[in-house]
């Protein structure tokens, strides 16, 4: 039929009624899900380093824990929010990687940062330095990878009718990562090694798919164009 995709791929209408689409590659959705992952996977492991990283200043007790779920929560809020907005603007696989690079670079510097933002939260009373700690050093990378899920949807979905069955995957895909990070990283990661080892690991691997996301964007993407409804398809 005219106007739909050659087999194999997907289109993902951008414009009123499917007047124009954009074509996603096979192995851009293959990405997708393994970006998802990786995002969700990452929240749970930066959540529970943080009680490593700044634990031993504060002490592990409910006040630390309280402080990391109310800054995880604060900040994939805002990066829902924010995903959402920048998708809406045209999403694009660079921009999608981009999220991927940001994140890991901050949890590359984190140790780093830690001192800094330690002795600006310093004069404030106990429980408000340690949320002010907190969030100063997990609020960034985790709202940027708050922002991963809105706009792997707004790649992935081709239709309106296929909204809820895209959404349901991509947030099941991401959970389960959760699951398995948490597991992970307390029972095998933490009680092994560094976590200064632990968190540039991370940083890396969320950076490594970012990259990974850019090249294959420009290899996969490279001369698709928008196409006219009712423009024949090149053989």
């Amino acid at each position: 039929m005219r106007g739909l995709p050659p087999r194999g791929e997907a289109a993902i209408c951008c414009c009123p009624a499917g007047a124009c689409c954009r074509i996603l590659p096979p192995m851009n959705k293959t990405y997708l899900y393994v970006s998802i992952s990786v995002s969700g996977a990452s929240v749970l492991a930066v959540e529970i380093l943080g009680t490593r990283i700044i634990g031993p200043f504060y002490g592990v007790d409910l006040f630390l824990w309280s402080a990391l779920i109310s800054v995880t929560l604060a900040a994939l809020a805002a990066g829902y929010w924010l995903g959402g907005r920048w998708a809406d603007r045209g999403p694009a696989m660079g921009r999608f990687s981009s999220l991927f690079v940001a994140a890991g670079l901050w949890l590359v510097l984190l140790p780093a940062l830690r001192g800094t933002a330690m002795e600006i939260a310093r004069p404030l009373p106990h429980r408000a330095e340690l949320l002010s700690a907190a969030a100063m050093l997990f609020f960034p990378p985790l709202a940027v990878l708050g922002m991963v899920s809105p706009y792997a949807l707004k790649l992935r979905v081709r239709s309106v009718g296929e909204v809820g069955r895209s959404a349901g995957n991509l947030y099941a895909v991401s959970t389960l990562a959760s699951v398995g990070a948490a597991l992970l990283v307390g029972f095998v990661l933490v009680p092994n090694f560094g976590v200064k080892s632990l968190a540039s690991a991370i940083g890396i691997i969320l950076a490594a798919t970012g990259a990974a996301g850019f090249f294959i964007g420009r290899v996969f993407s490279a001369g698709r164009r928008p196409r006219a409804a009712g423009e024949p398809q090149s053989q």
